[in-house]
């Protein structure tokens, strides 16, 4: 199927990019500011890439868990993702739009407990075939708002927590970085919760490769101190940014540009200094 989905992705990739031109001009802006090369022929790769996403999910809910043969991790990150769950605190996720997210989920999920922390599409019936695929392939689910009781809860019996750090956050929860040559904010909700929690926040992303196959990467994994502050959960936001900045410019096709992820925050409240707890209460 990795073949054929190639091949339908390319021409949903065609249609989308090129003949709508869907956010093209934002996607080869952005590709510019960040210093890619050759943004018209980049952009037309990740478009392809979206195209085969799709496809691939399709395949993987008719098909079942016998789709996720594709997906396995890379050689250097087992051993850090068996670290991190060794620690028995349980794992969070600083995951991201890369490669097949939903693939790389769904083949998790098969031998950890996930709990994905997710937005809800607005189209509905395309919501409710999107969530009930992942949730019949054993992903938890939960909104942003009210998450935290149910992550907690997933931390404790040694689960792992995934949350996306390449999304704009809401004004409370972000920290200002530079990503992709330009100014942005990214969440901290990821690292506070790993705070609270004494879990290891490893940061991970999907690779789709050239022979269809997908591979999981863990880019590093970040530990909290024992008593973690403000000052731990803002430097691990900015670093994951880094380490998510770095795999994108290695691999600029397999980063969802079409997001409007340099939306400036409209007001931005003062903040004083809290402890991690405290922090992380605001997570949901």
């Amino acid at each position: 199927m990795t073949w054929l989905a190639r091949l339908l992705g390319a021409a949903l990739g065609f249609v989308a990019g090129t003949v709508l031109r869907i956010r093209r001009a934002h996607v080869e802006r952005a590709m510019t500011a960040a210093g890619i090369a050759h943004p018209a022929r980049q952009a037309a790769a990740m478009y392809r890439a979206l195209g085969a996403s799709a496809f691939e999910f399709l395949w993987m809910a008719a098909r079942g868990p016998s789709a996720l043969r594709v997906v396995s991790i890379a050689p250097a990150s087992r051993e850090r993702w068996a670290q991190a769950l060794a620690a028995g605190k349980g794992v969070v996720v600083a995951a991201s739009h890369t490669g097949n997210w939903d693939l790389a989920a769904c083949a998790i999920a098969r031998h950890v407990e996930l709990l994905v922390v997710t937005k809800r599409l607005h189209v509905r019936w395309l919501d409710r075939f999107w969530q009930s695929t992942r949730r019949r392939l054993g992903v938890q689910l939960a909104g942003p708002l009210g998450a935290l009781p149910r992550a907690r809860e997933v931390l404790r019996r040694g689960g792992a927590v995934a949350m996306m750090i390449d999304q704009v956050p809401s004004p409370r929860r972000a920290v200002p970085v530079s990503f992709l040559g330009q100014p942005a904010h990214a969440d901290r909700a990821p690292a506070a919760l790993a705070a609270a929690a004494g879990a290891p926040l490893v940061i991970a992303t999907s690779c789709r490769e050239p022979s269809g196959a997908h591979t999981l990467h863990v880019l590093d994994v970040l530990w909290p101190p024992a008593r973690p502050g403000r000052p731990f959960i803002d430097d691990a936001t900015r670093r994951a940014t880094r380490e998510l900045e770095r795999f994108v410019m290695a691999h600029p096709d397999q980063w969802l540009w079409m997001h409007r992820r340099w939306k400036p925050m409209l007001a931005m409240p003062c903040r004083t200094p809290s402890s991690s707890r405290a922090e992380a209460s605001r997570v949901a």
